[in-house]
């Protein structure tokens, strides 16, 4: 299964790579930044887990291909005008992505932070409240983009509203799914599955040698 995943994972990151050189070939600069910005984004799981050994989940690993994959292809094919939908299933789809990455984040200053103690419940709301602002941090995005620069990104104020509602699900599924999952798995366990601690002793090394280099 882990396999599979993989290769689908490559297939996606070969499929932008095929959108950026359609759009080098149509001359659509916007098609081809945004495949770009994505292919790039799609490798940070591999740099993390190159430079730090952090290991992140491989569900979640393409989790984040797919969401990426479909709102590439979605601009480029015209999907987001085509087909009825498409702008809210990728939202979900992002929104899934983000509230899922803020919840690691979370769990493991949870666990290094002396100062931080967060209850279930509050992680939970914590999750889809950073997802909501995220999700609205982005229709900040759209809009200045179609201000400045012309591109219809956003389709009226209902639009908007739908999408942040579909923010808001993904995030409370995303913190119910999660919570529920430290209920059976615990926090140290989860946090060791993700070789978290050989990237923190990697990063105080580093900054021992900044310090002791000034």
């Amino acid at each position: 299964m882990k396999e599979r995943l993989r290769l689908a994972s490559r297939a996606m990151q070969a499929g932008m790579v095929a959108v950026a050189v359609a759009g080098i070939a149509t001359d659509d600069l916007i098609r081809v930044l945004a495949a770009l910005f994505a292919l790039f984004v799609s490798f940070i799981p591999s740099i993390l887990r190159r430079d730090l050994k952090i290991t992140l989940p491989i569900e979640l690993n393409f989790w984040i291909m797919l969401a990426l994959f479909l709102h590439v292809v979605g601009g480029f094919s015209g999907f987001y005008s085509t087909v009825p939908g498409w702008d809210h299933l990728t939202h979900m789809m992002s929104a899934s992505m983000i509230a899922a990455l803020g919840f690691v984040s979370v769990v493991i200053i949870d666990k290094y932070s002396e100062s931080v103690r967060l209850s279930k419940p509050f992680l939970a709301f914590f999750i889809v409240m950073f997802t909501m602002a995220m999700g609205v941090l982005w229709e900040i995005m759209e809009f200045a983009s179609d201000s400045i620069a012309h591109l219809n990104l956003q389709y009226g104020l209902t639009d908007t509203m739908v999408d942040l509602l579909f923010d808001g699900f993904a995030g409370f599924i995303v913190a119910i799914v999660g919570v529920h999952y430290l209920v059976r798995v615990s926090t140290e366990h989860f946090v060791e599955s993700l070789n978290v601690e050989p990237a923190k002793r990697r990063l105080s090394e580093f900054v021992a040698r900044r310090r002791k280099a000034a």
